[in-house]
């Protein structure tokens, strides 16, 4: 009866626990089944924060595009791509473009003749030129631009190479109605030092005088020659390329600089000009420098071999064998600066440990070098350091020798490894 009872009881606890435990398992599996709820929840509010924060600075981007854009353009959105056609210069010359009638009907369209301001144009090629220039009529043929000798040259790709037969360019130019800012600083660079030389002679003051050939009041002296250079232009971009004229000499002058932006009007404006060293010198100056730090860089890398050839010898200095001593032979050694220094060594021992001698105490600095007997001339160099005395023929009991340096190109540098 009682092993009866017992049993019951036994079973009644493993139900119990049996029980109890699927209820804790069911409890855990809830709480991972919330955690990864919250976990996806969590994880959608993320992607949504990172959406609302990209939209947001999508949108600040556009208004800011939006604002340079009508700074750029006062709200006149003209586009054009033309193929490009040479304008003698002696038909405006400057930048000033022409363009078709139908560009202006274009311009019209758009309000470009309701703002303010002269008219200037953003002009860039597939090829990357890019410069800005103005108008000066309307006369082109349809579908063309009209390019006078420095837009063609600013833009760089558009160059005699493009020539079709007929004189045209073949590249395209892609003409932009923008606004510029009144340009207050350019920084011009020759491109060489004869600029500098022809206006070393140029003698002027920044007070006008009249020149009765060009019928008109002009600036003399450099001051005047750099005026009459921007006089004819409308705008200047960075990278642009103007030509001074000086005499029967043409020089290339660089934009290398701009304020406030970097492409400016040059229309009723007092803009200073700053010249600085020729493209030239300065690739001579910077060509000298990087020869400098290269001879510093080699010197070091010399020191450090010496250095590295001074240790790896005084690790091998043996004794100096005794004065009198049996096959000892007294090497005399002239130094190049014409000091001398004696080491005995023994006739059976290798010519490597004079060398290891030499190197130990840096008697011959950072050069290569050689040892070399005067009569007969024999040289002793990497080649012989193997060698004994004896075997190379020194059996008397003292030689002269002398270091002689030897040139770095030298296929047979001596000195320890």
């Amino acid at each position: 009866m009682d092993l009866e009872f017992d049993r019951s009881a036994s079973r009644l606890k493993a139900e119990q626990k049996a029980r109890l435990d699927k209820e804790r398992k069911k409890r855990e599996a809830d709480r991972r089944a919330a955690a990864e709820v919250q976990a996806k929840l969590n994880a959608m509010e993320e992607q949504a924060k990172e959406r609302r924060i990209q939209q947001a600075e999508e949108e600040a981007r556009q208004r800011e595009e939006q604002e340079e854009q009508e700074r750029r353009t006062g709200g006149v959105e003209w586009k054009e791509t033309l193929v490009a056609a040479p304008l003698a210069s002696e038909k405006g010359g400057g930048d000033r473009i022409t363009l078709p009638v139908s560009a202006l009907s274009g311009l019209e369209f758009k309000g470009a003749m309701e703002v303010r301001g002269p008219m200037h144009f953003e002009l860039t090629t597939e090829h990357g030129g890019r410069t800005h220039g103005g108008v000066l009529e309307f006369t082109a043929e349809d579908g063309t631009v009209g390019l006078p000798p420095k837009v063609a040259q600013c833009l760089a790709a558009v160059t005699s190479n493009d020539e079709t037969p007929e004189g045209g360019y073949n590249s395209r130019v892609t003409a932009t109605y923008v606004r510029l800012e009144k340009g207050t600083f350019v920084s011009l660079q020759p491109r060489t030092r004869e600029f500098a030389t022809a206006m070393g002679s140029v003698r002027g003051s920044s007070v006008p005088v009249y020149d009765p050939v060009r019928g008109k009041w002009v600036l003399p002296g450099l001051e005047g020659i750099l005026h009459s250079t921007l006089q004819p232009l409308c705008a200047l971009t960075l990278g642009d390329t103007v030509q001074v004229t000086h005499g029967n000499a043409v020089f290339d002058l660089d934009v290398v600089q701009l304020e406030p932006s970097q492409a400016v009007s040059l229309i009723d404006t007092d803009i200073q000009v700053e010249l600085t060293a020729s493209k030239e010198e300065l690739d001579h100056l910077q060509a000298q420098q990087q020869a400098e730090a290269d001879a510093v860089q080699r010197r070091a890398a010399r020191e450090e071999q010496a250095a590295a050839r001074t240790q790896n010898a005084a690790a091998r200095l043996t004794d100096e064998p005794e004065a009198g001593a049996e096959g000892v032979v007294a090497i005399a050694i002239r130094l190049p600066d014409g000091q001398r220094f004696t080491r005995r060594v023994l006739r059976t021992s290798p010519v490597q440990e004079l060398f290891d001698v030499i190197d130990a105490q840096g008697l011959a600095g950072l050069e290569v070098y050689q040892l070399v007997a005067s009569y007969p001339r024999r040289v002793l160099d990497q080649a012989a350091a193997g060698s004994t005395w004896e075997e190379l023929g020194i059996n008397g009991p003292q030689e002269a020798l002398f270091l002689e340096h030897q040139s770095p190109l030298s296929p047979t540098p001596v000195g320890g490894h």
